[in-house]
């Protein structure tokens, strides 16, 4: 056993366990970082694809999906203004760009990791990378036993483990299988902002042709889930940006079998199919190919054109009734079904873990077990893309250990 007993002991060294550490550190709590990677900070580094989208000034509940009292506190407590400051007082030079993202100016995630690392060595906490914390136990302190055997205790504890995606940067099962250790139940994680795999295989034919859609899930007719924005087409369905952000929802749902979609392809109309009704009146004599020109990229009308079953080589106006009110109708609410995500090592998020039943809204503390905090991505809260999850990440660490020092 190290003969060192911590004040707080924090298992997990990305967004999430980095803020909770330097709060701690520089409210006087001599504070400690198990981190099983070699090096700290690896999901921040691949975040926003290598440049880190960490917060967004449209924070709210209704970027995410999880508890909503929960999130109320947390974002209460690390609104957006709150986490600019912050990051601004760091060092970092922070940059808007659309849709309210927000980056560092340099454009690369290595801004954010390494000063979060420099802050946490400032503040006076330390951190221990490649030790793996494979065991946790409650006495009269906190003891963490870690993979070469070695025994850390504390007074109080951390889970800010993250979650099981995106294994090639560290994600794993641990977190859940620590919290069980400690009374914790888990939600089943799922993928979630990660790429959709759909039954209809001709939408092939379209890989690597980006458009800006309107993406909509629904179950028995009933809208679940809604996303404007761009998709990508791929050799297994979609992805993209609005892809992303009903990943989440597809997820949950599948778990009742596939789930039903639909693609308009005339988001900014307010009536997509009266606009291509009108159009037809307008081009009678051209013919199907032609009359998409313009509109729709060549190689969707041709797949438009063979989904509906147009007579290619027929004048629009000479084409059956049925026919014609499906030209005008499928583009704006194409039909198509979600069979799966893909799978973790290309999800950005989970959704699912600890459930948030079990955790006080107010400060993250554990109700199953007193001096025990559960943070970040561990927890069954996921958001949508555009910064929200590494937002919530800083928001939770910062929650926690705001609370902690007070019970100091």
């Amino acid at each position: 056993m190290n003969s060192i007993i911590y004040d707080v002991i924090i298992i997990g060294a990305g967004a999430s366990g980095l803020v909770c550490a330097r709060e701690c550190a520089r409210r006087g709590q001599k504070t400690l970082v198990l981190e099983k990677e070699a090096s700290a900070a690896r999901k921040i580094l691949v975040s926003g694809n290598g440049r880190c989208n960490l917060t967004n000034s449209r924070v709210s509940p209704a970027y995410y999906y999880g508890n909503t009292e929960l999130l109320h506190s947390a974002l209460e407590n690390f609104s957006y203004q709150t986490a600019y400051a912050y990051f601004t007082d760091l060092g970092l030079l922070l940059v808007e760009e659309g849709l309210g993202r927000v980056f560092p100016a340099t454009g690369k995630s290595t801004a954010v990791a390494e000063t979060l690392k420099l802050a946490v060595w400032e503040a006076g906490a330390q951190i221990l990378t490649s030790t793996e914390a494979i065991r946790v136990k409650k006495g009269e302190l906190f003891t963490v036993t870690v993979a070469n055997g070695e025994r850390f205790a504390a007074r109080k504890l951390v889970l800010a483990c993250g979650s099981c995606a995106y294994p090639q940067a560290g994600g794993t099962q641990r977190g859940y299988e620590l919290a069980k250790m400690l009374g914790h139940s888990v939600n089943t994680p799922r993928p979630a902002l990660s790429g959709i795999c759909l039954k209809e295989t001709a939408f092939s034919r379209l890989t690597g042709i980006r458009s800006q859609v309107r993406l909509t899930v629904l179950e028995n007719n009933r809208v679940l889930d809604c996303a404007e924005g761009e998709i990508l087409f791929t050799n297994y369905g979609i992805n993209g940006p609005a892809a992303l952000n009903v990943s989440s929802t597809v997820s949950h749902t599948l778990k009742h079998g596939n789930v039903a979609m639909e693609i308009n392809f005339f988001p900014q109309l307010a009536d997509g199919t009266a606009f291509l009704k009108a159009r037809a009146e307008r081009y009678t004599n051209r013919k199907p190919k032609d009359f998409f020109a313009g509109i729709l990229h060549e190689n969707l009308a041709n797949l438009l054109i063979d989904f509906i079953g147009l007579r290619k080589t027929i004048p629009v106006g000479s084409q059956t009734p049925n026919t014609l009110n499906q030209m005008c109708r499928i583009p704006c609410r194409w039909p198509v079904t979600a069979t799966a995500l893909r799978p973790w090592n290309e999800a950005m998020v989970a959704t699912g873990g600890v459930k948030t039943t079990e955790i006080n809204y107010n400060t993250f503390e554990s109700l199953k077990c007193p001096n025990l905090y559960i943070t970040g991505e561990l927890l069954d809260v996921d958001g949508k893309s555009g910064g929200f999850n590494l937002h919530f990440a800083c928001a939770s660490g910062f929650t926690a250990a705001a609370a902690l020092s007070k019970e100091n």
